[in-house]
C-alpha cells in the first residue's frame, strides 16, 4: 500500500534530477582540477575509497566532504547499524540493471548477464551519521606502518610483479639527478637505485612510471597530450596509491596542476579523471595481492576488529589486536603506548599465533551481534530472550550451538550474558533476567558496587569489576603501582568470590 500524501517522479522529473545531479558533478570536477590545493585535498578523499565509481567519489566528496565511509540504509542495517534520526542523505547514482541474453565474445555462446539500462539518484548515509555494532576492520596495510617498512617490504616483490608486463631496470650506476624515467620507444621503466637512494623513494618512483607507461606508451589513450596532462595523471595514479597504502608523496611538486584545467572541456576532464581512477583501482588491487600471495605482515599493531563484552561481564571494550604474526584479544580500556612493541601488546589479553583461531575465539566473546546471526529460540514476552548461535569452537575444530540472553534492536542484538554450550544453564539465566526479583537485584548490585571502594585505590569496586582488577587489593598484579594508575593491570585468572558478583 502507497503511504498517504506520497507521490511517485514521474520519468521527466526524474530525468531531470538526474540531470542537475550530473551538472553538479561536471561543475565539481573542473572546480577540483583547476587549484592544487583542492585537488590535494579531493585526492586526500578519494584515497579513503579508492575504489568506487569516480562520479561518486566527486558527488560524495561535493555533499560532504568529510565522509569516512558511506553506505546505504539496507547495508548499514545488514551490518548491525542504524542511521541517526534526522541526518543528512547523501545522493550518488546507482545503475538500472535488466536481464539479458547477449553472445560472450570469447565462447560465441548465449549467456544471461546484467546490462545497465540507465542511471537513478539514491541515498547514502556516512558511517559517522550511523550507530550500533562496531564495524569490522580488517586492514590489509595497518595505518601506523612505516613508509621506510611497507617500501622495505613491498618494493622488490612489486617490481617482480610488474616485470610480467614490461621490462623494469633498476640502475645502480643511475646519471642524472632525475628519480627515473618511462621510455615509450622501448616500453620500460628505468629506476635510479644509486645507492643514496633509499627504498621509499624508488617504490614512489616505481609507481609514478608505472603510471606513465599505462596512459602514455605507443598505443595508450593520452600518449599525445601535453607534458602537464600526462604528469597530472601520473603524479594522481601515484599520489592515490601511495596515500591508500599510508605513505605520501606529496614531496613530489603539484604546481603543475595550477591553470591546468583552463579551457578544457568538462567532459573530457570528467572522462579524464575517470581513467586515472580506474587505472589507481588496478594498481592497488596489484599491491594487495601482492600482499596476499606473499603473506606479507608488518611489525606494528593494528586492531582488526572492535566490540564490547556482554551486559554480565562489565560490557568492556572488546579489541582484536594483530602485531606482525600474532594476535591478541583484550578485553577493557587500553593506552596507545601499549601497542608500541609486541611484549607490551601481548600484555593486554589472550595471544594467539593463528589468525582464524583468534577470530573464532572473538566471536565467541562479542557483546553485540547481528540480528541475522543469531536465531531467538524463546516465545516469551517482553524485551529480553533466549538466542542461539552456530560457531566453530576453536579448540575443538568443530561447529557447536551455543546460546546467550540479549535485548534485540532493529539491527543487532545486546548480549545480557555470555555464550554457553548449555542450554538449561542459558534458561535458568533467562529466567532470572526475566524476573522482578532478579532485575531488582541486578541493580541494587549494581548501585552498591558504584557507591563503594573497600581497597581504598580511586577506584569504586563496580569499575575495578569491569576492568578484572581486585577490588579487595590495591595492586592487583603486585607490581608496587596501584590498580587506579597502573597502564596494564594484569587480570587475576584465579576464580575469586569477590569477583564472581553480577550485574
Amino acid at each position: 500500500m502507497a503511504k498517504k500524501g506520497f507521490k511517485s517522479k514521474t520519468f521527466e522529473e526524474r530525468q531531470e534530477e538526474l540531470q542537475g545531479h550530473y551538472e553538479t558533478l561536471l561543475k565539481g570536477v573542473k572546480e577540483v582540477s583547476s587549484d592544487p590545493d583542492e585537488y590535494m585535498k579531493y585526492l586526500n578523499f578519494v584515497s579513503k575509497f579508492p575504489k568506487r565509481s569516480l562520479r561518486n567519489q566527486m558527488l560524495i566528496y561535493i555533499q560532504k566532504p568529510d565522509a569516512q565511509l558511506v553506505a546505504g540504509l539496507k547495508t548499514w542495517n545488514k551490518f548491525g547499524r542504524q542511521v541517526n534520526k534526522g541526518s543528512q542523505a547523501i545522493k550518488i547514482f546507482a545503475p538500472i540493471t535488466k536481464k539479458e541474453k547477449v553472445v560472450d565474445e570469447k565462447t560465441q555462446k548465449e549467456v544471461e548477464k546484467n546490462v545497465i539500462k540507465g542511471f537513478r539518484m539514491v541515498n547514502v548515509f556516512d558511517v559517522n551519521d550511523t550507530n550500533g555494532v562496531p564495524l569490522p576492520t580488517t586492514p590489509l596495510v595497518p595505518k601506523n606502518v612505516k613508509e621506510s617498512e611497507f617500501a622495505e617490504k613491498i618494493y622488490l616483490p612489486l617490481v617482480e610483479e610488474l616485470r610480467k608486463e614490461l621490462p623494469i631496470q633498476l640502475d645502480e650506476n643511475y646519471v642524472g639527478d632525475s628519480n627515473g624515467y618511462y621510455t615509450r620507444l622501448e616500453h620500460k621503466i628505468v629506476v635510479n637505485a644509486n645507492s643514496h637512494r633509499d627504498i621509499t623513494n624508488q617504490l614512489k618512483t616505481l609507481i609514478h612510471e608505472y603510471a606513465h607507461s599505462i596512459f602514455h606508451n605507443e598505443t595508450g589513450k593520452y600518449k599525445d597530450y601535453d607534458r602537464d596532462s600526462k604528469e597530472v595523471q601520473a603524479e594522481s595514479v601515484a599520489y592515490l596509491t601511495t596515500k591508500s597504502f599510508g605513505m605520501d608523496t606529496s614531496d613530489y611538486s603539484f604546481a603543475y596542476i595550477k591553470g591546468w584545467a583552463a579551457g578544457k572541456d568538462e567532459k573530457l576532464l570528467l572522462a579524464f579523471q575517470d581513467d586515472i581512477q580506474k587505472e589507481c583501482a588496478k594498481l592497488i588491487k596489484k599491491i594487495e595481492d601482492v600482499i596476499v600471495e606473499r603473506n606479507i605482515s608488518f611489525d606494528v599493531a593494528s586492531v582488526l576488529d572492535t566490540n564490547t563484552t556482554s551486559v554480565e561481564e562489565g560490557e568492556q571494550p572488546l579489541s582484536l589486536i594483530q602485531y606482525g604474526e600474532t594476535y591478541v584479544i583484550a578485553k577493557g580500556e587500553f593506552k596507545e603506548s601499549s601497542l608500541n612493541n609486541l611484549e607490551d601488546v601481548k600484555k593486554l589479553g589472550e595471544s594467539f599465533d593463528n589468525k582464524e583461531v583468534a577470530e573464532k575465539s572473538f566471536e565467541i566473546l562479542k557483546g553485540h551481534v547481528q540480528l541475522e546471526s543469531a536465531e531467538q529460540i524463546d516465545k516469551e514476552k517482553g524485551k529480553i530472550h533466549l538466542y542461539q548461535r552456530k560457531l566453530i569452537d576453536p579448540t575443538e575444530e568443530v561447529e557447536k550451538t551455543m546460546y546467550f540472553v540479549g535485548v534485540p534492536s532493529f539491527t543487532n542484538i545486546k548480549a545480557l550474558s555470555g555464550l554457553t554450550i548449555d542450554k538449561e544453564k542459558a534458561l535458568s539465566t533467562l529466567e532470572r533476567m526475566t524476573s522482578k526479583v532478579g532485575i531488582g537485584e541486578n541493580k541494587k548490585i549494581e548501585k552498591d558496587l558504584s557507591m563503594r571502594d573497600r581497597d581504598g585505590d580511586g577506584m569504586t569496586d563496580l569499575q575495578e569489576k569491569r576492568v578484572g582488577t581486585n577490588p579487595i587489593d590495591q595492586d592487583t598484579d603486585h607490581d608496587g603501582i596501584s590498580d587506579n594508575r597502573d597502564i596494564n593491570p594484569r587480570i587475576i585468572k584465579k576464580p575469586q568470590a569477590e569477583l564472581e558478583l553480577s550485574l
